[in-house]
């Protein structure tokens, strides 16, 4: 009888050993892989004190957890492997998908007839895919976007509601925002890390150049960039960057810190140049005659961000500047480049 207690005792032990090992080391295999992420990202001149060019962006994300191919994101998620150059030895994948709406309008919203030296009512409701695969040293990205510029992206309701419920001027001019049209375009991003320095478990700077290039009715663009963040226990990879109007690849290109069950407190600065060839808010509907104003082809950008990230969320706030998007000669608003602030607010599970 003794001899069977203590046979049952040693299986007890062996299976409750069995049990922690498993649990340990399912808690290190999620804690050392970044989780799906919901995110949500509100642009709005407000914070500037503006109201005029692009007046609020909104977008609803969704990024897949990270995969280690494409096959096993499954889904869309697969059809990475499609694309030239996002599949690469020592990199990891990651898709996402995104609903976005962006609104326009010109900087005196008590007119209701057309302002011929502002830029046109715009209002864009769009869906974008992405793909992309990335390291700590070097991202690649993809992104497809399928829309509609016009009235049904809803535009005018959603500004009109917004500013009753806030008291805000009424907008007159929402009978001579761009004609409906369909719009489809192809975003390429690439980033490389060219510098890092302390220690990433405490505090840690780096920077990164990137560039992309879009071809599409809403936006034919080139454009470079340098990034830098200077913080405590930041997450690997590269940072996400506010996207009020779908210029970019949406992403969340980035691998758990050191300490993930600690907080991710940062400082980013990113410099950027786009030269486009085409902007649908500025030049107008591409298949219809419409109201355009003469747009400044090259635009610098100053995009200034702090960022606080804990395991199961974060929340980031940037303050974007570009210089003037419309030449200034031929333009009646006291505004001619962009200003915009930022909120994005992110769940991991």
């Amino acid at each position: 009888m003794a001899t069977t207690i203590n046979r049952l005792r040693q299986r007890v032990l062996s299976l409750s050993f069995l049990c922690c090992v498993g649990l340990a080391q399912a808690e290190l295999a999620e804690r050392s892989v970044e989780s799906a992420t919901w995110r949500f990202e509100f642009n709005n001149d407000v914070f500037f004190g503006k109201d005029n060019q692009i007046s609020s962006g909104l977008s609803l994300q969704r990024h897949s957890a990270v995969a280690e191919s494409w096959d096993a994101l499954g889904g869309i998620g697969r059809w990475g492997r499609v694309f030239p150059t996002l599949t690469k030895e020592g990199l990891v994948y990651r898709s996402g998908i995104a609903v976005t709406q962006v609104i326009q309008t010109p900087e005196d919203l008590t007119r209701s007839d057309l302002i011929e030296d502002d830029v046109p009512y715009a209002g864009a409701l769009t869906f974008h895919s992405s793909w992309y695969a990335f390291s700590d040293e070097e991202f690649r990205g993809f992104d497809v976007v399928v829309g509609v510029v016009g009235p049904p992206a809803l535009a005018e309701q959603t500004q009109e509601l917004v500013h009753k419920l806030i008291d805000a001027t009424d907008p007159k001019g929402w009978d001579n925002q761009l004609a409906t049209e369909p719009v489809l375009n192809l975003t390429y991003m690439r980033k490389k890390k060219i510098w890092k320095l302390g220690d990433p478990a405490g505090i840690s700077f780096d920077a990164a150049v990137g560039g992309e290039g879009g071809l599409g009715n809403l936006f034919t663009h080139a454009g470079a960039s340098l990034e830098m963040r200077l913080g405590r226990n930041m997450a690997k990879g590269f940072m996400s960057m506010p996207n009020p109007i779908g210029l970019d690849v949406y992403h969340m290109a980035s691998l758990k810190p050191v300490y993930p069950e600690k907080a991710s407190f940062y400082a980013s600065l990113v410099l950027r140049g786009h030269l486009f060839a085409h902007n649908i808010f500025l030049d107008g509907n591409t298949f219809h005659d419409s109201h355009s104003v003469d747009k400044e082809p090259l635009v610098g950008q100053v995009v200034g961000g702090l960022h606080y990230e804990r395991r199961r969320w974060g929340i980031h706030f940037n303050g974007l500047i570009t210089a003037d998007t419309v030449n200034s000669k031929k333009s009646s608003a006291a505004e001619h480049g962009e200003r915009l602030g930022t909120i994005v607010i992110e769940w991991r599970f």
